[in-house]
């Protein structure tokens, strides 16, 4: 009877393991420093086995970014649907929004960095929330109806990108400018939506 092979025998899933050990790599050493050698070494696989299901070190990236997306669209929807009215949803995305950067730096890192021109098939649905609470905030009289909605979601998604890098990396604190995840929501919507 032939041996196993080394990742086959060690793993009867070896694109879970490798993906596991990805996500521990990565918030060790950030995207810059991953390495597909570290990885193999860490699995106890050869160099070589990673290759049967990524095809290279950015492929099993963007495998890593597309689970942050899912894991970001859940929280997205969740707070979402926790909402008692449309500004509250707006606000509530905006926090979980800040949470999830916060809360996952390499990952959030991952995610928005340069792809190197690689789409992102999982990155668009995560959007969809905040479009859908637009068009309800639009509907309610909170937000004017004669903008665009795409304009609208764009606006508020580049407020809270710029909010949960700068708190994530503490620019807001080392300037004074600083406040809970709450708060900077709050006041950044009563500038968009009135007060909040």
């Amino acid at each position: 009877m032939c041996a196993a092979s080394r990742d086959t025998y060690h793993h009867g899933d070896l694109r879970s393991a490798l993906l596991a050990a990805g996500r521990e790599l990565l918030v060790e050493r950030g995207p810059a420093g991953f390495s597909l050698n570290e990885l193999s070494r860490r699995v106890g696989v050869s160099t070589a086995a990673p290759y049967r299901h990524f095809a290279d070190r950015d492929a099993l990236l963007d495998a890593l970014a597309n689970e942050g997306y899912a894991i970001f669209g859940a929280a997205l929807r969740a707070a979402a649907q926790a909402a008692p009215d449309p500004r509250a949803c707006l606000v509530g995305l905006g926090v979980a929004y800040l949470d999830f950067a916060a809360e996952h730096p390499d990952v959030f890192q991952l995610m928005f960095g340069d792809r190197a021109g690689r789409p992102a098939p999982a990155g668009p649905p995560t959007f969809e929330p905040l479009v859908t609470a637009v068009v309800q905030a639009q509907d309610a009289g909170v937000l004017p109806a004669d903008q665009a909605v795409g304009d609208l979601a764009r606006t508020i998604w580049a407020t809270l990108h710029g909010l949960a890098v700068l708190d994530a990396r503490g620019g807001l604190t080392k300037l004074g400018l600083g406040d809970s995840r709450d708060g900077l929501v709050r006041q950044a919507m009563s500038m968009l939506l009135g007060r909040v």
